[in-house]
């Protein structure tokens, strides 16, 4: 008898999150960094046991439903991976500057002022009548990325107050403020132990949100998605494809 060939395999490789074109195809595929993946297949079954043995045997077996889920844990935070585990609309605000902004009346030593802006720069303020109060001695400015403004001192000061600064540009991701994203899942990626190349797609997968985004980390931090394969009625015309996705392989 033949031995058979080795087919032990480790795979790695490269995670993309794509568009389904209106031709079924994959477009505008981005890759997510650094990133592992795992897929799950399920089936749900109906068994029916026989009635005239008078032993109630199994007798048939019947496929309800099938499913398909990957998880996906991305290391790195990226735009596009942040919209997607946050269900947010990405929006990028241009950098410019404010003059005149009014600060909260009756404020006293130690207090904290809040800005309308963040990531701060070149803050000067001003008291009722026009009069400059002096950085380190009337007023500290501690979180510029937040707009945190500390009051020191407003002794012979009259409010209200007046800020005037300058402002950075920003990206900004409003939780859940899009709607559950939809994309084509590709790794285009290896098996280590024979460099054999391999591609697996999920032609549509609908994300649930990040279950957990760790604010606070130890060690490099990261996040799961898990998302659900939806049938592609386009592609689940075609029997190679079978309409979930597809494993493919170097033909030998």
């Amino acid at each position: 008898m033949a031995e058979t060939t080795n087919k032990l395999f480790s795979f790695q490789g490269r995670v993309y999150l794509g568009d389904r074109g209106s031709n079924g195809k994959l477009i505008n595929p981005v890759w997510v960094g650094d990133a592992t993946l795992a897929v799950e297949m399920a089936t749900e079954t109906i068994e029916h046991n026989e009635s005239f043995s008078g032993q109630r045997l199994p007798y048939g077996k019947m496929q309800k439903s099938k499913s398909a889920n990957a998880t996906l844990t991305l290391f790195e935070a990226t735009p596009e991976n942040l919209a997607v585990g946050l269900y947010a609309k990405r929006a990028t605000l241009a950098p410019g500057s404010v003059t005149g902004e009014p600060l909260p009346s009756d404020l006293v030593a130690d207090q904290v002022v809040v800005l309308d802006h963040g990531f701060v720069s070149n803050l000067e303020i001003t008291a009722n009548g026009g009069q400059p109060l002096v950085e380190g001695e009337h007023f500290r400015l501690e979180r510029p990325e937040a707009g945190h403004v500390r009051i020191l001192d407003l002794t012979g000061f009259t409010q209200p107050l007046q800020a005037a600064y300058e402002y950075a540009g920003i990206e900004t991701f409003g939780i859940f403020s899009e709607t559950p994203p939809e994309r084509w899942l590709q790794m285009v990626g290896v098996n280590t132990l024979n460099n054999e190349p391999v591609v697996v797609d999920l032609f549509r997968v609908q994300f649930d949100p990040a279950s957990n985004l760790p604010l606070h980390n130890e060690e490099f931090g990261s996040f799961e998605l898990s998302g659900s394969a939806l049938v592609d009625s386009m592609l689940a015309n075609e029997s190679e494809l079978g309409g979930f996705g597809r494993l493919t392989l170097r033909s030998a």
